[in-house]
């Protein structure tokens, strides 16, 4: 009677031990338990596969394109954002009348709204020229690269954006072009 009651005692107090084991380990280290139980970000970033689009800059003449403020590149982007997102089709047949049609108008008209926050940025003073040409190259790029893929949980973020920093921050560093 006396072993019995020494074994139940026994197996009792290895099971407490295991149920006190993970309280002991934070006892022991601290600084571990403050940390996140993962490394993934709270928002996540779209990877999509991206292509150079040199051949198509360099068939764009500065005539073609015109000026913009952050540049001649910009402006050549700009053109061959215009001709890849829009088209024209006709009205009613035989009417020379057309209507223009875009191409994943959510993408093309966050890039719009971002193209103005930072020309008027720029013009207040809050960025400066080349931060500024150098995030709507980005844009633009984002743009080029996600005309021909599946954007539908892209293209909700977007809309999920509540103001335009957050538009400009989803563009420049939530997306990752992969060439």
């Amino acid at each position: 009677m006396k072993k019995s009651l020494q074994l139940i005692a026994f197996i009792f107090l290895l099971c407490v031990g295991k149920l006190f084991a993970q309280d002991a380990l934070v006892l022991a280290f601290p600084e571990d338990s403050r940390k996140p139980a993962s490394n993934v970000t709270s928002s996540p970033a779209f990877e999509f596969r991206a292509s150079d689009n040199e051949l198509a800059l360099n068939s764009v003449t500065k005539e073609m394109a015109g000026e913009h403020a952050f540049g001649d590149l910009v402006a050549k982007k700009i053109y061959l954002l215009e001709a890849k997102y829009t088209y024209q089709v006709p009205i009613v047949p035989g009417n020379p009348q057309t209507k223009t049609v875009i191409r994943k108008p959510v993408i093309y008209d966050a890039v719009q709204k971002i193209e103005h926050h930072l020309k008027k940025s720029v013009k207040k003073g809050d960025v400066s020229l080349e931060v500024a040409e150098v995030d709507f190259n980005k844009v633009l790029d984002v743009a080029f690269n996600v005309l021909t893929v599946d954007t539908e949980s892209f293209e909700k973020a977007i809309s999920k954006s509540k103001d335009i920093n957050s538009l400009t921050n989803l563009f420049t560093k939530r997306v990752i072009l992969v060439f």
